[in-house]
């Protein structure tokens, strides 16, 4: 099993409680992470491999011992939503699966802060997991995970958009809206390929909104770094979702800024 690097994870701010565990899973003993890391591989990076990300989520360098929140929330999306299943192989049994989705629920406190990557320099990484606030309370809201990704050497930056759990319909609109002025409009387009080997393909679960290089998503490379926030809508009926990058630190912002337009 590949472990990831020592990584540095900046945690700015709390204000809503996206990936806390389910009061359900809250009172179990917590798997043990080594059996985590083993059961995640085995399931969950058959898909979601580095060579097919789906969902910009690749699992094949998990690690419960040093989990980064935003993921851990997005799988514990998958996991409440049978994603399991998916790798086409004989599932554990239900206590083992109810045990796994309370360690990686609990792992997932602070998903809604900004997490960043540093360990893998010069590629900076940064994400944020948020949800509408109207879905607060809801046993399973759609979550938004925003990933931004910044080469200090070449300036060559990403911003994707991933979601889990519903899936968005090729052709659908959104629009993507910085400090509530400046709106871009993009359209989901393409599909999950499986990493299983297994046949077939699911819906599209991210979107690039930036990149100033590979910009395979035909979308315009104009998307400025916001001041306050960006806010995203129409990805599902009546879904909006607010990040909030005011509370970027100022270290991270001008890291971030040499690789996004102004």
């Amino acid at each position: 099993m590949k472990k990831l690097s020592p990584r540095t994870v900046g945690i700015l701010a709390v204000t809503t409680g996206v990936g806390m565990a389910p009061a359900a899973y809250g009172q179990a003993v917590k798997m043990p992470p080594a059996q985590q890391n083993a059961l995640v591989r085995k399931y969950c990076a058959v898909c979601h491999t580095d060579a097919f990300p789906n969902g910009q989520l690749s699992l094949e360098h998990f690690d419960a011992a040093r989990p980064e929140p935003g993921v851990a929330a997005m799988v514990a999306s998958k996991l409440r939503n049978e994603a399991l299943g998916a790798s086409g192989q004989p599932l554990p049994d239900r206590a083992t699966q109810d045990a796994l989705l309370s360690a990686i629920s609990a792992e997932a406190a602070g998903a809604n802060s900004w997490a960043v990557d540093s360990a893998h320099a010069p590629l900076l990484t940064a994400s944020i997991v948020q949800e509408d606030p109207a879905a607060r309370g809801e046993s399973d809201p759609d979550l938004y995970r925003l990933i931004l990704s910044c080469r200090a050497d070449t300036r060559e930056g990403r911003m994707q958009l991933a979601w889990s759990p519903d899936v968005a319909k090729n052709g659908q609109a959104i629009s993507v809206a910085t400090d509530g002025q400046a709106v871009f409009t993009y359209t989901v387009a393409g599909s999950e390929k499986m990493g299983n080997g297994q046949p077939g393909t699911s819906g599209p679960g991210a979107a690039v909104l930036y990149a100033t290089k590979d910009n395979s998503g035909g979308q315009p490379p104009t998307m400025p770094l916001p001041q306050h926030t960006l806010t995203v809508s129409g990805l599902f009926p009546g879904e909006t979702v607010v990040f909030p990058f005011a509370s970027l630190t100022p270290a991270l912002r001008q890291t971030l800024s040499t690789c996004f337009t102004k």
